[in-house]
């Protein structure tokens, strides 16, 4: 099935509504609102980063890496 526009904008709208409450929205805003919507994590400490960046790849991948190496 096709996502059409207004599925779009409603799950645009759904999401900004939830982010509204997020503690690194500041004020309320809609410009702040709008950073949050496309970037809800507040950082990029080991915790909240991207996994692969700070711990390397994970077994699944290790392993299928493995499995296809001469």
């Amino acid at each position: 099935m096709a996502r059409t526009r207004a599925q779009r904008r409603h799950h645009e709208w759904r999401l900004k509504a939830m982010r509204r409450h997020y503690n690194n929205a500041r004020s309320c805003s809609s410009t702040h609102v709008g950073m949050v919507y496309h970037t809800p994590c507040s950082c990029s400490c080991w915790m909240c980063g991207h996994q692969r960046k700070n711990h390397g790849m994970n077994r699944q991948e290790v392993r299928a890496r493995l499995r296809y190496t001469d």
